[in-house]
């Protein structure tokens, strides 16, 4: 990454970093952006609901959703570099010699270290897609008709963004030799994972219904 922070850089740099021959990023950092875009269409809907005299009764909701929204945001958008972050000791260790016995030893105690900070980037991710999906289902109800649609776009980014958050954790997850963290990592990711997915088709078709 050479000390870059694709937050701080435009959306076609990010896209070009992309789609160039390099590392990083790479898949685990497009899933976080997708879910960030995500929480600020929830965001969207909520700042044109808010103050509209035909949403009065639910104004109080819409704010407390543009307040978690908000907060949200810092820790969703961090995950596109934090994803990096935690690749770059992953590919260091993947480097380190293994001619000796001890230098063997001393390699795979690093990779399994660094192969489960890495599963736990999408797994945080897959954690903040669950909460970003509650904004969603609460402005299916609640928010603007005009922009029901909207709601709809997020959703479908959630579903993705999850999805590609349990390729992310497996990859990991088949290097780690540690049974018991694997079990645990897996029902946690297959049970945010249906969740996510089984919310989000059902409020994708319920906006269908609506248009």
């Amino acid at each position: 990454m050479s000390g870059k922070n694709y937050i701080d850089c435009s959306m076609s740099e990010f896209s070009n970093d992309l789609g160039a021959k390099k590392t990083m990023p790479g898949g685990g950092s497009a899933a976080a952006y997708v879910a960030t875009l995500a929480n600020s269409l929830a965001s969207m809907v909520a700042n044109f609901t808010v103050g509209k005299k035909k949403y009065a009764q639910f104004d109080d909701d819409i704010k407390e959703i543009l307040e978690k929204a908000e907060n949200l945001n810092d820790k969703v958008i961090d995950l596109v570099d934090e994803d990096i972050r935690q690749f770059l000791p992953l590919a260091d260790a993947y480097k380190m010699p293994s001619t000796t016995e001890n230098e063997k030893k001393e390699k795979e105690l690093e990779l399994q270290r660094c192969l489960k900070n890495a599963a736990k980037v999408p797994m945080d991710l897959l954690k903040i897609c669950n909460e970003i999906l509650y904004l969603h289902e609460e402005l299916l109800e609640k928010g603007s008709k005009m922009l029901i649609s909207d709601v709809g776009v997020g959703v479908q980014f959630l579903r993705a963004s999850a999805l590609s958050a349990k390729l992310n954790i497996l990859i990991n997850l088949n290097s780690i030799n540690d049974e018991d963290f694997k079990n645990k990592y897996k029902v946690e990711m297959d049970s945010l994972v249906e969740s996510v997915v089984n919310k989000c088709d059902f409020i994708y078709e319920e906006v269908l219904k609506q248009l």
